[in-house]
């Protein structure tokens, strides 16, 4: 090439641009939930990510992990995400149910969580993913979890937001089983 290249030689560069989906912005997006998600990352490794109950890394408490997959509704493009739900069996019991349900009018009239809110977070969450499951009562899984087989294949809505960890990436901020009014 000499240095004398005029404006008119170079050559048409639009085929040359990577043409990459619009990102999935903030909102609620219609998915399910999905006993594993498999794939072959871009290094060529098998990825194998399961949905389960797992007792937590400092033992004090349990994660449900949920595989999810949402739907965006223009275009039909997928985003693979994970719901992480943490509670402890003793918020499972009936004093913890109680209280927290007994406290539910008390905040309606200005009063704070507390220490209940902790259980009351799990609670509502538990019975969000009892509903999306569509039982009665969710039940024990024999290793001191809950069975979570109920909710594979299920539809939910979940709404995405920054990871609180890191901005550069999504996170699910909230999920249920009816969907809202504007569903991206």
């Amino acid at each position: 090439m000499t240095e004398d290249m005029q404006l008119a030689d170079v050559p048409d560069l639009a085929g040359v641009t990577e043409d990459k989906p619009e990102p999935f912005s903030d909102g609620w997006y219609s998915g399910e939930i999905l006993e594993k998600r498999a794939f072959t990352d871009s290094n060529g490794n098998d990825r194998i990510f399961l949905s389960s109950d797992e007792p937590s890394q400092n033992g004090a408490g349990r994660n449900i992990r949920l595989q999810v997959t949402l739907t965006r509704a223009s275009d039909g493009r997928t985003l693979n995400m994970n719901k992480l739900i943490n509670y402890r069996t003793e918020d499972l019991s009936q004093e913890s149910v109680q209280a927290v349900t007994a406290h539910k009018d008390k905040v309606k009239e200005g009063e704070q969580w507390g220490t209940l809110f902790r259980p009351f977070m799990a609670l509502n969450q538990l019975g969000t993913l009892q509903r999306i499951a569509g039982v009665r009562q969710l039940q024990r899984n024999g290793n001191g979890g809950l069975d979570i087989h109920p909710l594979f294949g299920k539809k939910i809505y979940a709404r995405i937001g920054d990871d609180d960890r890191n901005p550069q990436y999504k996170m699910i901020k909230e999920f249920r089983d009816v969907a809202p009014k504007k569903l991206l």
